[in-house]
């Protein structure tokens, strides 16, 4: 029996969040603050860098913050002839005067006495999604790369992969299910390259930390107030 020409004519997308900064691991809130990453966060993107050596990229796009970008450079030293494309729209979620603050303390930066201060909002989940989403159709739909790779945030990458399950462009693979995505985290979306849908194949994959007994940042306050309604569609 012949294969579909379209389930072989595929796109493989990995998406990583970067590594650990010194605010994910005192669990201050980043946001679109330009953090970088500390000494651990090195060492998991150079474990995940080595994880995903052998994956044949021909494309890769990342964050423009440099906890993303330089996460991806170290995935890239493994594929010198990929260059990185950093996006303003990969960027994390906005966290307003949120950004900066342990989540107990921004609250109470926020509201003093009682009374709520002028602030500058964070950026809602919904928006989020639709500007992931949008970035994604415009960029990754239709594309001619086999194996792309993306470097981006926890609630960004948690925000895509729910909209797309909720827009049924992709659907969960056996046991795959959506949640905080951690510090180098990956997870693997197959699309076809025309028409049809796409399958989420894993979420969040911490794998190549896991073995290497390396600590990991398990809070992300840039994921508050996400809704867990989206859950992956067994279809």
């Amino acid at each position: 029996m012949p294969l579909d020409a379209n389930w072989v004519s595929r796109t493989s997308v990995y998406i990583v969040r970067h590594g650990q900064t010194e605010e994910n691991k005192q669990k201050i809130i980043q946001g679109q603050l330009d953090t970088i990453l500390n000494s651990e966060g090195e060492r998991q993107a150079d474990l995940v860098a080595k994880t995903l050596k052998d994956i044949p990229f021909d494309v890769c796009y990342s964050s423009d913050l440099q906890r993303a970008a330089d996460t991806a450079k170290r995935i890239l030293s493994h594929h010198p002839g990929v260059e990185l494309q950093t996006h303003i729209a990969v960027r994390e979620r906005y966290m307003g005067d949120l950004q900066g603050h342990v989540w107990e303390k921004g609250v109470g930066h926020i509201v003093k006495n009682g009374e709520r201060k002028e602030i500058q909002e964070p950026e809602s989940p919904q928006s989020v999604k639709e500007r992931a989403m949008k970035w994604w159709n415009e960029t990754i739909v239709g594309t001619t790369a086999s194996y792309v790779l993306i470097v981006s945030h926890g609630a960004w990458i948690r925000l895509l992969v729910q909209g797309l399950l909720e827009d049924r462009s992709i659907h969960a693979g056996h046991r795959v299910t959506v949640g905080r995505c951690l510090n180098t985290g990956v997870s693997v979306v197959k699309i076809p390259r025309e028409r049809g849908r796409g399958q989420l194949l894993q979420y969040g994959n911490i794998a190549h930390l896991r073995e290497m007994d390396v600590d990991v940042a398990e809070e992300n306050g840039d994921e508050s107030g996400i809704s867990q309604d989206s859950e992956p569609r067994r279809c």
